[in-house]
C-alpha cells in the first residue's frame, strides 16, 4: 500500500512550491514568448528564480534539522533565518533585473502586441499562487518556520505581480496607443517583488537582532507563571528566538522557607508545563531565588 502524502510536512510543502513554479516558469516563458508579452516574461523570470528560491529553502529546513553538537549547542535551527535572509536578497535583486529592463524598454517605446495567450498564462498564475499562498503560510503558521512563511510570502507577492500584469496584457491589447501597459505593468511586477524582498528581510532581521515575540506571547507567559502559589514573583524574564522556536530564561521568587529540593522541584513542574503550554518553546531555563516578605 502507498505511503500517504501528509501535505502539512514542511518538505513536501516545500517540494509542492517547486514543483508548481517549475511548472509556472515554463507556461509563462511559453506564453510570454509566443504570445510577445515583456510582463509576462518578466513574470517568468520571477517565477524562474522562485524555484532557486524553493530549493534553498528545502536545503535550510534540511540542514537546520542537524541535532547540536559541541560548536552549536542550540542546534542549527537559526540557518532557516539565514535562508530567509538569501531569500530576500534573491527577490530583491529579480525585481531591481525586471524593473531595470521595463525601464529601458518605456525609454526606448520598444513596445509589442501582447496576444491572448499571454492573459490566460496570467489569470492560471493567480490562481495556482493564491492557492499556494494560503496552503504554505497554513503550514509555516503551524510550525512557526521563518523560510517557510518567507516562501508563502513570496507566493503572495507573485499573485500581485501578475495582478498586474494582467492588467498590463489586458490594457495592451486595447490599440497602439495603450502598447506602453504591457511594460509599465512589468515596472510595476517590479516593485511588487522588491517590497516583498524588503519585508522578508525585515523579519529575518528582527529574529537574527534576537527581537522579543509579540506583547501578547509575553503576557500570556507572565500570567502563566504567577498560576502557580509557591511562586511569588519573577524577574529578568527573557525570549530568545531560535529559528522557529524560542528559549525562555526567568528567575522566579519563592518562599526562602523552602527546601532546594523543593525549590527545584517548583522550577521542573513550571518547565515542563510552559512547554506543553506552548508547542514552539525549546527550552525555559529557571532560576530560584529566595523570596523574603518584607
Amino acid at each position: 500500500m502507498p505511503k500517504k502524502i501528509n501535505f502539512q510536512d514542511e518538505y513536501v510543502c516545500t517540494i509542492t512550491g517547486l514543483v508548481a513554479n517549475g511548472f509556472l516558469t515554463i507556461i509563462k516563458f511559453f506564453a510570454g514568448i509566443f504570445g510577445h508579452s515583456q510582463a509576462m516574461i518578466a513574470d517568468a523570470i520571477n517565477s524562474l528564480f522562485d524555484v532557486l528560491t524553493s530549493a534553498v529553502i528545502y536545503l535550510g529546513i534540511k540542514m537546520g534539522k542537524k541535532p547540536e553538537d559541541d560548536e552549536h549547542p542550540y542546534g542549527h535551527e537559526n540557518i532557516e533565518v539565514i535562508v530567509s535572509w538569501i531569500v530576500s536578497i534573491i527577490v530583491l535583486s529579480t525585481g531591481l533585473f525586471l524593473g531595470y529592463s521595463a525601464f529601458h524598454t518605456i525609454i526606448d517605446k520598444n513596445y509589442s502586441h501582447p496576444s491572448s495567450i499571454a492573459l490566460w498564462a496570467a489569470i492560471i498564475t493567480i490562481i495556482i499562487k493564491e492557492i499556494l499562498h494560503r496552503y504554505t503560510l497554513k503550514v509555516g503558521n503551524m510550525l512557526n518556520s521563518p523560510a517557510i512563511k518567507a516562501n508563502a510570502f513570496d507566493h503572495r507577492s507573485d499573485v500581485l505581480a501578475s495582478t498586474s500584469a494582467l492588467i498590463g496584457i489586458a490594457g495592451a491589447r486595447m490599440g497602439d496607443s495603450w502598447l506602453f501597459l504591457d511594460p509599465v505593468a512589468s515596472l510595476v511586477v517590479s516593485v511588487f517583488i522588491m517590497r516583498t524582498g524588503v519585508n522578508i528581510m525585515k523579519e529575518s532581521n528582527r529574529i537574527i537582532m534576537d527581537s522579543i515575540p509579540s506583547a501578547e506571547f509575553i503576557r500570556e507567559i507572565k500570567e502563566f507563571i504567577l498560576r502557580y502559589p509557591e511562586i511569588k514573583n519573577f524577574s529578568n524574564l527573557r525570549v530568545h528566538p531560535v529559528g522557529r522556536n524560542y528559549i525562555i530564561d526567568v528567575s522566579i521568587f519563592v518562599s526562602s522557607d523552602y527546601t532546594v529540593s523543593k525549590g527545584h522541584d517548583i522550577a521542573t513542574n513550571l518547565k515542563e508545563a510552559l512547554i506543553k503550554e506552548k508547542p514552539f518553546l525549546r527550552d525555559v531555563i529557571v532560576h530560584v531565588e529566595p523570596y523574603s516578605e518584607g
